[in-house]
C-alpha cells in the first residue's frame, strides 16, 4: 500500500530536518503539516546513540513525545482511515477498517459499539491495554493510538479486560483468537530477567491472532517509552501481570510481561502494515513508536542488548531500503530474525456427504475456511432439508440438534486441528408462537426488585457500590433489556452493565446528561433463573449512571413440536420423535430451539415462534 504518510506533497517530504527536538505540531483531528520523511529517520532517533540503560530509556521518552497532540478519544474515529485501513491493492477490503480481532470488514462509516449481538455485528475503539489498569482515568493514555485499534466489538467483549497472554485449553476462539487458560511462554533468547520462560499470574488470558502479536507487543513497548517519565500506573488489576513501575529496574514490565512481549516481538517481526500505521499515527497524531521504526532497539532495553551502548548504525530502520517487512529483525548483521516464527502448520478438512466423504481441503493453523461446498443433495425423502454442517457425527435418527451446527461460511470457526464435517439434513412440522413477559422497575413499579440506588426525583443514580436487583426470571427465555440511562456527576461516558448472578452479560455504553431509551437485545445461550443485576462501572461517589426505568423482557409460555433429524449416516428409516422432554434441542429450518417444561426458545435472538 502507498502510505498516506508517503503522498504528502513533495516540497513537505523534501524539507530539511532541522533538529530532534522541534515541535511538530498536530492540531486535534487534522492531518500533521510538518512529518518526518522516511530518509530523515536516522536523523529523527540520532540522541539515541552511545545512550545505554536508563539514560536511553529517558531519551527514547523525550523521542518519542516531539510532536504529540492528543487527539482525544473521538478524534480516533478520523485518525483511523489513515493509520488502520486496508491498502489498496487488498481485493474487496480495500479502504476498510483493519480488524485485528475478528478480521471483520467494517467500512470507515461502520455502526459504532454500543449494542451487538455477535461477531462482525460493530466496531469499536480497543484499549488494548484495557482502560481498567490504570483506573479509567480520561488522560492522554486513554486515547493514544498506539495502544488503540479498531476491532469487532464481540470479540472485544470476550476479551474483557484480560491480559494478553498464550493459551491452553480455550474457551472462545474466533479468527485466530483464543480466550481461555494460560500456558507458560518461553523464548530462545535472553532477556533482562535472565529469565526464558514465564507464566501469566492472571486467568483467563487472551491472545490474539499470531499476526498481530508483534503489532500489539510493540504497541505496549511504545507506551512505555511514551510514558515513562509520567506518574501513570498501568498495574491495577489484570495489569499487574504484565506492567510494573515505569521507572524500576526493568522498565515497565514484569518478568512475564519481558518474556511475553520479546517473544511475539521476535517471532512477528515489523509488517508493513505497521509501517504505514506509524507513518499514519504521525500525521494524525504527530508522534511515532521507536520499536517500529527501529525494532532492535527492543533489544538494548530488555533482550539480549540490555545494558549495553547502542551503537545507531548497527541497527536497521524499517524505512531502509533493505528492510523486509515481515522479516527483518531491525539488525544490520542480518535480515532474518535469530527467532523465526514457526512454519505454518496445514491441518485437514474432510467433508463427509451422505455418509462418504465427498472432498477434503488443506488450511493453515488458525486460517478460516474461504469456500464451503454448495448445499448438498439430500439422502432421502424423510430429510429433504440440508440445514447444516456438524463435527458430530449422527448415527441414524435423532430429535437433537448437533452442535454445533453451522450453515454460513463466517460461522466456521477457525481450524485448530484436523477436522471432518457431516451434512445434516433434516424435516420440520410447524411452530406455534407465544405471548411475552415483561418486568418494570419505575416510578410505579418496584414490587419484587431492589433497589440500592440513589434518588435523584426523576431518575435513580448508581453510584458507587449501588444495584438495582430484578425479581428472579427464567434466562432461558431472556430475550431482552430496555433502560432509559445518562450519565451523571460530569461524566462523559460511562458503562451500564447487566449480569446475572453467575456473571456479567452486557455492558451498554453512553454519554451524555440526557435520559436516552437503550437496547440490550440478548443472543447469549443462558439456561436456568436468575435474578439480573445492573451496575455501572465508571462510577464514583455521587457520579455513575442514571436511570428512569428498566424493563426485562422474556417469552412467555411456548408449546411442544415434532420434529425430526437425520444426518443419512446410515439410511435407517426414519420416526416422528414427539419433543416432549426437558431441555431437549431441536433444529427446525437451519435454526436451533429449546425444548423445555413446554416452552419453545431459540439461542438466536431467543425469540418464540
Amino acid at each position: 500500500m502507498r502510505s498516506p504518510f508517503l503522498t504528502l506533497k513533495t516540497n513537505i517530504m523534501r524539507k530539511h530536518f532541522f533538529s530532534l527536538f522541534a515541535l511538530l505540531f498536530v492540531a486535534q483531528l487534522c492531518l500533521a503539516e510538518n512529518v518526518t520523511a522516511p530518509a530523515d529517520i536516522p536523523a529523527y532517533y540520532a540522541s539515541l546513540n552511545n545512550k545505554s540503560g536508563t539514560n536511553l530509556m529517558a531519551t527514547l521518552n523525550t523521542v518519542t513525545n516531539v510532536g504529540f497532540s492528543s487527539l482525544g478519544y473521538d478524534g480516533l474515529w478520523t485518525a483511523y482511515p489513515y493509520t488502520d485501513v486496508y491498502p489498496a491493492d487488498s481485493v474487496g477490503r480495500a479502504g476498510k477498517l483493519w480488524d485485528m480481532y475478528g478480521g471483520c470488514e467494517f467500512p470507515t462509516n461502520s455502526k459504532r459499539c454500543g449494542n451487538y449481538n455477535g461477531e462482525c455485528d460493530c466496531v469499536n475503539r480497543e484499549h488494548s491495554i484495557p482502560k481498567s489498569w490504570w483506573g479509567g482515568g480520561k488522560n492522554n493514555m486513554y486515547s493514544d493510538i498506539f495502544h488503540l485499534v479498531p476491532t469487532d466489538g464481540y470479540v472485544n467483549n470476550r476479551r474483557s479486560n484480560y491480559a494478553f497472554g498464550e493459551v491452553d485449553n480455550a474457551t472462545y476462539q474466533y479468527n485466530g483468537c483464543k480466550l481461555g487458560s494460560p500456558k507458560t511462554v518461553t523464548t530462545t533468547r535472553t532477556t533482562i530477567y535472565n529469565a526464558t520462560s514465564a507464566t501469566c499470574s492472571a486467568s483467563p488470558v487472551f491472545e490474539p491472532g499470531a499476526q498481530y502479536k508483534g503489532d500489539f507487543a510493540r504497541g505496549y513497548l511504545g507506551m512505555i517509552a511514551s510514558y515513562y517519565n509520567s506518574s501513570y500506573a498501568i498495574t491495577q488489576g489484570n495489569g499487574s501481570s504484565i506492567f510494573e513501575a515505569f521507572k524500576s529496574s526493568h522498565f515497565g514490565l514484569t518478568q512475564y510481561g519481558v518474556v511475553l512481549l520479546l517473544k511475539w516481538h521476535r517471532e512477528d517481526p515489523v509488517s508493513q502494515k505497521e509501517i504505514d500505521r506509524n507513518n499514519g499515527i504521525q500525521q494524525t497524531q504527530g508522534n511515532r513508536n521507536p520499536f517500529i521504526d527501529y525494532p532492535y532497539l527492543a533489544e538494548y532495553i530488555w533482550g539480549e542488548h540490555a545494558g549495553e551502548t547502542v551503537d545507531m548504525s548497527k541497527l536497521m530502520p524499517s524505512t531502509d531500503p533493505e528492510f523486509i517487512p515481515g522479516v527483518s529483525d531491525g539488525s544490520r548483521n542480518g535480515t532474518t530474525p535469530v527467532d523465526p516464527p514457526t512454519p505454518a502448520t496445514k491441518y485437514g478438512v474432510s467433508w463427509s456427504i451422505n455418509g462418504a466423504i465427498d472432498h477434503t481441503d488443506s488450511v493453515a493453523e488458525n486460517a478460516k475456511l474461504t469456500t464451503i461446498p454448495a448445499t448438498p443433495v439430500s439422502c432421502s425423502t424423510e430429510s429433504s432439508t440440508f440445514v447444516g454442517w456438524t463435527t458430530a457425527a449422527i448415527d441414524g435418527t435423532t430429535d437433537e440438534a448437533p452442535i454445533p451446527c453451522i450453515t454460513a461460511l463466517a460461522d466456521f470457526p477457525a481450524v485448530t486441528a484436523d477436522i471432518t464435517y457431516y451434512a445434516v439434513f433434516a424435516k420440520e412440522t410447524a411452530l406455534p408462537g407465544a405471548a411475552p413477559a415483561t418486568y418494570t422497575f419505575d416510578a410505579d413499579h418496584q414490587e419484587g426488585w431492589t433497589n440500592t440506588a440513589t434518588n435523584k426525583g426523576s431518575y435513580w443514580l448508581l453510584d458507587e457500590g449501588k444495584q438495582l436487583i430484578s425479581p428472579e426470571i427464567d434466562l432461558m427465555g431472556l430475550t431482552s433489556v430496555v433502560a432509559k440511562l445518562r450519565t451523571y456527576g460530569g461524566s462523559q461516558y460511562n458503562e451500564f452493565t447487566i449480569s446475572s448472578e453467575d456473571g456479567k452479560l452486557a455492558t451498554i455504553e453512553l454519554k451524555g446528561n440526557t435520559l436516552t431509551e437503550y437496547t440490550w437485545t440478548n443472543n447469549l445461550y443462558i439456561a436456568g433463573t436468575s435474578k439480573l443485576i445492573f451496575t455501572c462501572t465508571n462510577g464514583g461517589s455521587n457520579k455513575g449512571v442514571g436511570f428512569a426505568y428498566v424493563t426485562i423482557n422474556a417469552t412467555g409460555a411456548g408449546s411442544s413440536f415434532s420434529r425430526y433429524i437425520t444426518s443419512c449416516q446410515t439410511g435407517t428409516e426414519v420416526e416422528i420423535v414427539e419433543a416432549e422432554a426437558p431441555a431437549r434441542k431441536i433444529l427446525v429450518g437451519g435454526q436451533i430451539y429449546i425444548v423445555r417444561e413446554g416452552k419453545v426458545y431459540s439461542l438466536t435472538g431467543v425469540q418464540v415462534r
